[in-house]
C-alpha cells in the first residue's frame, strides 16, 4: 500500500535555457541537516506531511520513527472518505487546515470498510464465502493483519496485542442482539466462542441483554451491555466475564459506546438521530463505582462519527490550537456535512466540507460480479496534473481540488486519529 497525492509542479513546463552554475563542493546531503533544524521543520507539518518527510532520506526516516508517537499525539483527527465502490484509494481531509491527501490502497474490489480499531481499517468481503477473511489495514504504517471470519454473526471487532515474549494479536468480535462474543489469537487456527447466555439468568430482562461494545483500558478488556452494565472480559483458557457493580443510568433507549481516553473510561450515550440531539458523556468513577455525567470537557473536544470512529482530543496539544473546544464534532448524513455541538449552550453549527461536490453517477461494469465507480473523482472544473511526480512511499498534498461523489451516494465518512496508528492496545498478563 502506498500513499499518493498530486503536485502543482508541472515537470514538463518550459524551462529557462540558461544553466545555473552550482558549486557542488559546497553542497551537503539533506541527511546531514542538524537535528535541531529537522525538529523545527517537523513542527510545521501535519500528520501525513510528517510521514512524507520521513521518505526523503534514511536519516530523516530514523528521526520520524523515533518521534512518531509523540508527534502524532499532537495531531488533530482527519476525516476519511472511503467509497463503498472504491477500487484502490481513499482520501484524508483535515477540517482544520483544509488539506486533502489521496491514499492509494491495495485492491479494494469486492471489499468494504465497516469499522476502525487501533488505527486499522477493518475490511471484509462484500460477498461472504467460506474462505472470507477480516482484513485489518493500517494506512499510516502499512501493516496488515488477516483473520478468518468468525463462525457466528458479528457487528464490530476490536484489535489488541498480548504481552508475551513473542508479540501476538487478538481480535474480538461482538454481535448486537446475540448472547455471545468471539475471539481469535493470531496463533489460533479457529475462533473461540464465549456464550454468556447464562450470565444474565434470573433477571427480568435476562433474554434482552447483549454486549454492544468492547474496549481495552489499562490492560483489561471492558464490555458494555445494551442496558449500560459494564464488565471485565478474561481471555484465559476458560473465558469469563465479571460484571462490575456499577449503578446503571437507565440507558435502555440510547445507543451506547465505550471510549478509553488517557486515564478515563467513558460511556457515550448517542441519542438518535445523533446529528440533531444532545449526546451524553459519562465517566466511570472507579472509587464510587458509578457513572458521572461530564458537564464540561475543558480543553478537550469529542469527535463522533460512524463505524466506531470516535475519540477525545486535547486541542491544546495541537500545533495550531485556535479551534473550538469543549464541544462535540459530529459527522453525520449527508456525507458533505458535519456539525459542532457546544456544551456551553451556544447554538450548534452545521458546516459543509468545501472539498465535496455532488455529481451524477457514472457507472460501468468491469467484470461479471463487480460493478464499480471511479472511487471518488476530482471535479472536472479543477485541473489534475497528469505530469505530477509520485513517490511510492509518500503521499502529496492535493491543494484546491474537490472530491466529487455521486448524488445518490450513501457512503459515510469517519474520523481517523493519527496517534492510534502508532501502536496497538496491550493486554496485561493477569
Amino acid at each position: 500500500m502506498v500513499l499518493q497525492g498530486g503536485s502543482d509542479i508541472n515537470l514538463r513546463r518550459p524551462r529557462n535555457k540558461k544553466k545555473r552554475l552550482v558549486d557542488n563542493n559546497n553542497l551537503r546531503p539533506w541527511s546531514e541537516l542538524p537535528e535541531a533544524l529537522v525538529h523545527l521543520i517537523t513542527k510545521q507539518l501535519g500528520a501525513i506531511d510528517y510521514l512524507m518527510f520521513g521518505c526523503v532520506c534514511r536519516g530523516w526516516r530514523s528521526y520520524v520513527v523515533v518521534h512518531r508517537q509523540e508527534f502524532m499525539a499532537s495531531q488533530p483527527p482527519l476525516v476519511v472518505f472511503l467509497s463503498t465502490l472504491a477500487q484502490k484509494s481513499c482520501y484524508f481531509y483535515s477540517i482544520f487546515d483544509q488539506k486533502t491527501y489521496k491514499a492509494t490502497l491495495p485492491n479494494l474490489i469486492g471489499k468494504s470498510c465497516y469499522s476502525l480499531t487501533c488505527g486499522y481499517l477493518v475490511m471484509e468481503d462484500k460477498k461472504k464465502m467460506g474462505h472470507s477473511q477480516i482484513w485489518l489495514l493500517n494506512p499510516f504504517t502499512r501493516h496488515e493483519l488477516r483473520f478468518s471470519c468468525p463462525p457466528n454473526p458479528y457487528s464490530s471487532v476490536i484489535l489488541a496485542s498480548l504481552a508475551m515474549p513473542v508479540r501476538e494479536f487478538v481480535i474480538i468480535a461482538i454481535g448486537c442482539g446475540y448472547p455471545f462474543l468471539q475471539f481469535c489469537r493470531s496463533s489460533d487456527v479457529n475462533w473461540t466462542v464465549y456464550d454468556y447466555n447464562d450470565k444474565f439468568k434470573g433477571g427480568v430482562t435476562d433474554d434482552q441483554r447483549w454486549f454492544v461494545d468492547v474496549v481495552v483500558f489499562k490492560g483489561k478488556i471492558y464490555v458494555l451491555t445494551n442496558l449500560g452494565e459494564i464488565g471485565v472480559l478474561n481471555l484465559n483458557s476458560h473465558s469469563y466475564v465479571t460484571l462490575l457493580e456499577v449503578k446503571s443510568i437507565g440507558a435502555w433507549n440510547y445507543a451506547l459506546q465505550l471510549l478509553a481516553f488517557d486515564d478515563q473510561l467513558l460511556m457515550i450515550c448517542r441519542v438518535e438521530p445523533f446529528e440533531k440531539k444532545e449526546n451524553l458523556v459519562y465517566e466511570l468513577n472507579f472509587l464510587k463505582m458509578e457513572w458521572v455525567k461530564m458537564q464540561n470537557f475543558g480543553d478537550q473536544a469529542l469527535f463522533l462519527g460512524h463505524r466506531k470512529s470516535l475519540g477525545f482530543s486535547n486541542i491544546t496539544k495541537w500545533r495550531d490550537s485556535r479551534q473550538s473546544l469543549n464541544c462535540i464534532y459530529n459527522l453525520g448524513i449527508p456525507t458533505d456535512k458535519y456539525t459542532i455541538h457546544f456544551l456551553g449552550g451556544r447554538y450548534p453549527q452545521s458546516l459543509t466540507f468545501p472539498i465535496i461536490q455532488r455529481r451524477r453517477r457514472c457507472m460501468h461494469v468491469t467484470d461479471d460480479d463487480c460493478c464499480v465507480d471511479d472511487d471518488f473523482c476530482f471535479d472536472d472544473n479543477f485541473c489534475f496534473d497528469d505530469d505530477c511526480c509520485f513517490n511510492d512511499n509518500c503521499c502529496f498534498d492535493v491543494p484546491s481540488r474537490k472530491i466529487s461523489i455521486p448524488e445518490d451516494s450513501t457512503d459515510v465518512q469517519f474520523w481517523y486519529f493519527p496517534h492510534l496508528s502508532c501502536n496497538v492496545d496491550v493486554l496485561s498478563d493477569d
